[in-house]
């Protein structure tokens, strides 16, 4: 049981998140970029990417918003889905699924898991010791 109940604040650890997920600041760029000989992101990247593939013009990106906005956009946009009825897990009627279908496919854990299993009947005791 904790002995000290902890707060909100006391769980966010906001400085380690920001450092994992903002990416390096500009000293840590610098040092970078001078490991690599470059001043800027600009001319490191005219070295690493071929001219052939590297845009010559600006993304035209829309200026960003406020996530009330968004919510507020994205909102009007689900307005216009119309809502039918939903079938998932019903079942399938009428369906005849083939043994051999079901067996080797639905039912074989290879299909839907990363987990192979591996044989050691060769390992006996008398090789494992002669090792």
């Amino acid at each position: 049981m904790l002995k000290k109940r902890r707060t909100l604040a006391d769980l966010e650890n906001a400085a380690e998140f920001t450092a994992r997920h903002i990416g390096p600041n500009a000293a840590d760029q610098s040092a970078m970029l001078d490991a690599l000989g470059c001043q800027t992101l600009e001319q490191l990247t005219k070295q690493v990417v071929p001219e052939a593939i590297a845009m010559g013009e600006s993304l035209a990106i829309d200026d960003g918003c406020t996530e009330a906005e968004a919510l507020s956009e994205l909102k009007q946009i689900a307005s216009h889905n119309k809502v039918f009825r939903s079938f998932i897990g019903q079942g399938y009627y009428g369906t005849i699924t083939p043994n051999v279908i079901q067996r080797n496919i639905l039912e074989n854990p290879a299909w839907y898991t990363a987990y192979t299993p591996v044989s050691y009947t060769h390992l006996t005791l008398p090789t494992i010791c002669s090792v």
